[in-house]
């Protein structure tokens, strides 16, 4: 038994508490509406970019980089507000928002399970392929800890049709978070087992 394990066996992590279910949805809301505004002014842009051609070079260099900016800023703000609800859907008490509705049907779906599965295998694998820029490197000691248990999640999320997607978040949260347990040493050990048991519990 690894000596982590025996340290941290005792500790018992307290539950993550759901944000505020009024500054969920505020923040939610801003994210579409600077994606929404970007978008709009990425279509006007696009739709001056010919006349600009015609008129003047120094109209067209603003354009293009009017244009550029707001193709950024709208993905940006959809990369922001898929991460968002991503981590907001393993609090169950906040399953009912509209906006999670259709995230949580997402997480659930045959191509999700079956990529968080593989995701599930890889990490559970002996030796890490080495990821020239990789700077959230795995931690071996926990993943030998809990290779079973991972490569048991990874079946059970494969087989099971109608998984729980606040487990299915959970499994997310902890393959792509750097700041999981399976690659922060700051966390403890005892979070990886919580978490383990809670998303078994689901699936």
């Amino acid at each position: 038994m690894p000596p982590e394990r025996i340290r941290d066996a005792s500790v018992n992590p307290p539950p993550l508490q759901p944000p505020e279910r009024r500054a969920v949805q505020g923040s939610l809301r801003t994210l579409r509406n600077w994606r929404e505004g970007s978008a709009a002014t990425a279509v006007v842009m696009a739709v001056l970019l010919p006349f600009a051609i015609a008129w003047h070079v120094t109209y067209l260099v603003t354009i293009v980089a009017s244009l550029v900016g707001a193709v950024t800023l709208a993905v940006g703000c959809h990369v922001a507000r898929e991460r968002r609800l991503t981590a907001l859907a393993i609090f169950p008490e906040l399953a009912r928002l509209p906006d999670l509705a259709g995230k949580r049907r997402r997480l659930v779906s045959t191509r999700n399970r079956c990529a968080l599965a593989d995701g599930l295998r890889r990490a559970a694998a002996p030796t890490q392929p080495p990821r020239r820029f990789d700077c959230c490197p795995i931690l071996p000691d926990r993943v030998a800890a809990v290779r079973s248990e991972l490569l048991e999640l990874a079946s059970a999320l494969k087989q099971n049709t109608d998984p729980d997607p606040t487990s299915v978040a959970l499994i997310h949260e902890l393959l792509t978070n750097g700041c999981s347990p399976l690659y922060n040493t700051n966390i403890p050990f005892s979070e990886l087992e919580a978490t383990i048991d809670r998303v078994r519990s689901g699936l």
